[in-house]
């Protein structure tokens, strides 16, 4: 009976594997990543539970006495170990902590991405201080702005020059607001009133004694601090507004650091980063993995299409960071016959476009591209975890068990859901355009933005599917197939990405509107051919006794604005349509963009060698639409 019975569960069992994997053929994939999430979840729960919970501090303090000499950050060709990493940290700490900085302050660093970037934002965090993580190429009004958003007390400098220029030009108004400035390595040169150099603070502020301050500053001057307390300040616009500073948690940069796990990323792994360290990307999937697994991060100050796989080549690399304009630029080299000779086995970015995929994988022999989503203030975020073209991830039915993301009917003009008769949000179904919104609750809680609850609260929508649920506005558009991978589509609102950053509109029509004789200014986003994202285009009404001055122009937004905030095109239109509450009507103006053939109102191109704005015409459109001129 038994010899009978046995092959029967067997045949059994079998064929409900077999029916299994014909029906749902990602289900032991989405299991296997589920259960990693679970036990992440439960690790960082047993953390916050602790009466000084575990953070990424500890992580680097264990590295430092377990792997001394591990290289933990390679930089320009020289390797700092994880000692020395936190070395360097403590010294920071202690003199921060000398200096009467403690738990619940906030720091702001304008620093590059380089060693003294890791050794500051450690340094604080051993205090329990938040990091405010300013974008180094904010020049003037928008530096300041996002400086007083974060509400910080003092402001780190980094090495460079430039930098040092950026934070003089608003001095002044950091000294009325009575900021500490400590300047990373002023290389011995004179400093403006107001500034002081790290090197003379710490010969005032410190004892002569080396063990001592290279030492750990004591873990009980964190005592107080919780999982949900900010590691970091990260900058955002949102979907409308100026830069706002999002909380990124404790919490947050401990379960970042296993995002990597279903890759199966060890210590061994050496990531490759060129993107800036003041963005999630960078920070969550590069430090804090790295860190976490105790790996090696090679750090560029900014990307180098010249330099990417000598730099890939010569540390043995085996994961990169990307956007997708990366990839584009390196594939617009030259091919060479070693193209594919590298250790790399894993990218993992946003951005990649279908168009390309395919071309990156055969020509630089990378085995996985793992595209992400996730905005910079999000509760959740989703991987291709299977190499699926042009797909930020599939999101099944066992994955909306664990987070059932919504894609639902929006307006355009508002960036808002749209409601049913009973005022409910209207689901959309495969290869419909939807609105993503994601469920707000104790599993996915939002940490939301610094200052009024306001801020946070717009991006909220409530009542979605019934009374009293929650999700948050993610703003972008997205469409979702019969097998349920989702393919990013747009960006609602006035923000856009261009170069890998989010422009605010409204900071930009700021400072345009500064130009003598313009009356009103409509910002906004605008597809190129080749591109990922939208470049910036100005729509400027003039008085009628102004003539546009295609060099000043150039000039002030130059002089004022990063370079990815600066228009790349500018019409110049007798008239703006407007809705009846006055706010403008853009949907037209996107649509036609900059083509000469459908505008009839003067376009001008922001000539970066020329240094100024030249009239568009169509030879000039063609080029810029075949990729011959850059935008």
């Amino acid at each position: 009976m038994i010899q009978i019975i046995l092959p029967t569960i067997l045949v059994v069992i079998i064929l409900v594997i077999i029916t299994i994997q014909v029906i749902y053929p990602r289900l032991w994939m989405e299991l296997s990543f589920m259960m990693d999430k679970i036990q992440t979840s439960r690790k960082i729960k047993k953390y916050s539970k602790q009466a000084i919970p575990t953070t990424a501090v500890d992580l680097l303090e264990t590295h430092a006495r377990k792997t001394p000499d591990k290289p933990f950050l390679v930089y320009r060709d020289v390797s700092h170990t994880y000692n020395e990493v936190n070395k360097r940290a403590n010294r920071l700490a202690h003199l921060a902590r000398q200096s009467g900085i403690k738990r619940g302050d906030t720091v702001a660093l304008l620093v590059r991405n380089e060693p003294a970037f890791v050794e500051t934002l450690f340094g604080m965090a051993k205090l329990g201080v938040t990091s405010a993580l300013l974008n180094f190429n904010l020049r003037s009004k928008s530096l300041l702005h996002c400086f007083d958003v974060s509400q910080a007390k003092t402001l780190v400098i980094g090495p460079g020059e430039d930098l040092m220029n950026q934070a003089t030009e608003i001095l002044d108004d950091l000294k009325l607001r009575g900021i500490r400035i400590w300047v990373l390595d002023s290389k011995g040169l004179p400093l403006p009133d107001g500034m002081q150099s790290i090197e003379d603070a710490m010969n005032n502020n410190l004892p002569p004694d080396k063990e001592e301050l290279d030492s750990n500053p004591p873990r009980s001057v964190r005592q107080g601090m919780t999982l949900k307390d900010p590691f970091v300040y990260i900058y955002t616009s949102g979907t409308t507004g100026l830069p706002k500073a999002g909380r990124m948690s404790h919490y947050k940069m401990m379960a970042s650091g296993d995002l990597l796990n279903f890759f199966k990323m060890n210590a061994d792994d050496v990531v490759y980063v060129t993107l800036p360290l003041y963005h999630v990307s960078a920070l969550f999937f590069g430090l804090s993995n790295v860190l976490n697994k105790g790996a090696t991060m090679v750090l560029r100050s900014k990307f180098s299409a010249t330099h990417f796989w000598a730099d890939c080549r010569k540390h043995d690399v085996t994961i990169v960071l990307y956007i997708g304009e990366l990839f584009r630029y390196l594939l617009a080299r030259a091919k060479e016959p070693d193209d594919a000779d590298n250790k790399v086995r894993l990218a993992v970015g946003n951005g990649l476009g279908a168009d390309i995929w395919q071309q990156v994988q055969s020509r630089f022999g990378i085995t996985q591209i793992v595209e992400t989503y996730e905005a910079t203030e999000s509760n959740f975020g989703i991987m291709n975890l299977d190499n699926k073209v042009g797909s930020v991830g599939c999101w099944g039915p066992l994955m909306r068990t664990f987070c059932p993301i919504q894609l639902v009917k929006f307006d355009h003009t508002t960036a808002q859901p749209v409601r049913d008769k009973n005022g409910r949000c209207i689901v959309v179904g495969p290869g419909e355009l939807g609105l993503l919104i994601c469920p707000v609750n104790k599993t996915f809680p939002l940490e939301g933005y610094v200052g009024k609850k306001e801020l946070t609260q717009k991006k909220m929508v409530f009542n979605v599917l019934r009374d009293g649920d929650a999700y948050f506005n993610t703003g972008d558009v997205f469409t979702q197939d019969k097998k349920h991978y989702l393919f990013f589509k747009d960006r609602l609102g006035d923000t856009f990405r261009w170069k890998g950053e989010n422009v605010a509109t409204t900071e930009v029509a700021k400072v345009l509107n500064e130009i003598e004789g313009v009356i009103e200014t409509s910002v906004y986003g605008v597809s190129v051919e080749g591109n990922y994202g939208k470049a910036g285009m100005a729509a400027l009404i003039l008085q009628p006794d102004v003539k546009f001055d295609p060099v000043s122009v150039f000039k002030h937004v130059t002089n004022t604005l990063p370079n990815y905030a600066c228009p790349r095109f500018i019409r110049l239109p007798e008239m703006l349509e407007h809705t009846a509450t006055f706010k403008q009507k853009k949907i037209q103006l996107k649509q036609e963009g900059f083509d000469p053939e459908i505008i009839t109102d003067p376009v001008f191109f922001y000539h970066s060698v020329e240094r100024k704005y030249v009239p568009l015409d169509k030879e000039m459109y063609t080029n810029i639409m075949k990729g011959v001129l850059r935008v």
